[in-house]
């Protein structure tokens, strides 16, 4: 029996502390790699293609979860190999470039790159490719963490093997501002119906791979903030420091820590606001 595929994380650099909390994949198999999701910054894109090529395999594939800077910028160290992605990952990693290049800039300085690549072979849901013997399968998600979100999965022993990018992490804070909460949780669900009990699931922030007690986790984690955000009494506008406070408060105590708690902060006002609209809370 084949002792392929081996599935190897690599960490990479954040914006913040913790510094090496962003995952990428190299996928091995008998006669070729590939690899899921590339990094944020140049360094780490790079000992990632090093550790690929270090297996003495061609790299026949970037598969990308979806369109977020700590995934698509290291795609600049891949420019020479086929680089998959859907539509609205592609569509959503240009938007997000336009927004948050002078800002990683500022974070990263040479460590960013000044010209991004991005996906350049668009795959629809459902269609699959065949890298050395073994099949990978895209699943479109729509609207969820980001504004585009997709799985990979291969199968191998009769388990699922899910690259599920940053629908899933395992306990640090998230990522609420692109505003799909509700959409995200339908995605949860959908894993949860999807994937069997065996099934192993690799996400792009925290210690991976997991099981899927891991969508459990995820799911609490959302409505946690779901309810910190529509229990607050004070609905005005602007959203006010001490209702910014106490979301983040509520969202310490389902998990200690500030562990990219950043990411949960990052224009906490403006998604409070968008989420009560969208709630029917405000006008």
């Amino acid at each position: 029996m084949s002792d392929f595929p081996i599935v190897r994380r690599v960490k990479g650099r954040f914006m913040e502390l913790p510094r090496d909390h962003v995952n990428a994949f190299i996928v091995e198999m008998e006669d070729s790699v590939v690899i899921v999701d590339t990094m944020l910054a140049l360094s780490s894109a790079s000992d990632l293609r090093e550790k690929a090529e270090s297996l003495g395999k061609p790299i026949e594939a970037v598969l990308m979860t979806h369109g977020h800077p700590d995934h698509y910028s290291g795609l600049k160290v891949f420019e020479d190999v086929p680089r998959l992605g859907s539509q609205g990952c592609l569509d959503f990693a240009r938007r997000e470039d336009e927004v948050k290049a002078s800002t990683a800039k500022g974070y990263l300085g040479d460590d960013w790159p000044d010209v991004r690549a991005f996906p350049d072979r668009i795959i629809k849901d459902g269609d699959s490719f065949t890298f050395g013997g073994v099949e990978f399968t895209f699943h479109d998600l729509g609207p969820g963490e980001s504004d585009s979100d997709g799985v990979w999965v291969f199968e191998e022993g009769g388990k699922e093997h899910v690259f599920a990018g940053d629908l899933i992490a395992d306990r640090c804070h998230c990522f609420f501002r692109d505003g799909h909460l509700e959409e995200w949780n339908q995605i949860l669900d959908r894993l949860d119906d999807d994937f069997g009990d065996s099934a192993i699931l690799y996400y792009g922030h925290g210690e991976t791979p997991g099981s899927k007690e891991m969508i459990k986790w995820q799911r609490g984690y959302n409505n946690a903030f779901l309810e910190a955000v529509t229990k607050l009494k004070d609905k005005s506008v602007p959203v006010s420091e001490k209702n910014q406070q106490e979301v983040i408060e509520a969202m310490q105590k389902y998990l200690p820590g500030e562990a990219t708690l950043f990411l949960l902060t990052y224009e906490l006002d403006v998604t409070i606001e968008e989420l009560w609209k969208k709630l029917g809370l405000i006008d």
